[in-house]
C-alpha cells in the first residue's frame, strides 16, 4: 500500500503544480527553459505508473492501485501531448521527433 498512496502524493503534486503553483512554472520556464517542467512532468507519471504497477504487484490495495496506474498513464500522455506533438503547423515546443522538412 506504500507504493500506491507514494504515487497518490506524486500526482497531488503534479496537480498542486499545475493549479496552485502555477507562478513557479511560469517562473521557471523564463529562467531557464521549458525542458525541466516537462521532464520534472514525465518523471512524475512515469513514477506515479511504476508506484501503481508495484502496488498492484504486491496486491495492497487493488483499486488505489489502478486509479493511481491509470492517472499516471494520463500524465504520461498528456506529456506527449503537449510537448511532443505539433500543433495547427506549429512545431512543437520539445521537437524530439519532428522534422520540419517533408
Amino acid at each position: 500500500m506504500f507504493y500506491s498512496l507514494f504515487g497518490l502524493i506524486l500526482q497531488l503534486i503534479y496537480v498542486l503544480s499545475i493549479t496552485v503553483f502555477n507562478f513557479v512554472r511560469i517562473q521557471v520556464m523564463e529562467q531557464f527553459s521549458l525542458y525541466p517542467i516537462a521532464f520534472f512532468e514525465l518523471f512524475i507519471g512515469a513514477a506515479s505508473f511504476i508506484c501503481g504497477l508495484i502496488g498492484l504487484k504486491k496486491q495492497a490495495n487493488r483499486i488505489l492501485s489502478f486509479f493511481v496506474m491509470a492517472l499516471g498513464i494520463l500524465i504520461t500522455f498528456l506529456f506527449v501531448f503537449i510537448y511532443l506533438l505539433p500543433e495547427a503547423g506549429m512545431p512543437p515546443p520539445i521537437p524530439l521527433f519532428y522534422s520540419e522538412k517533408n
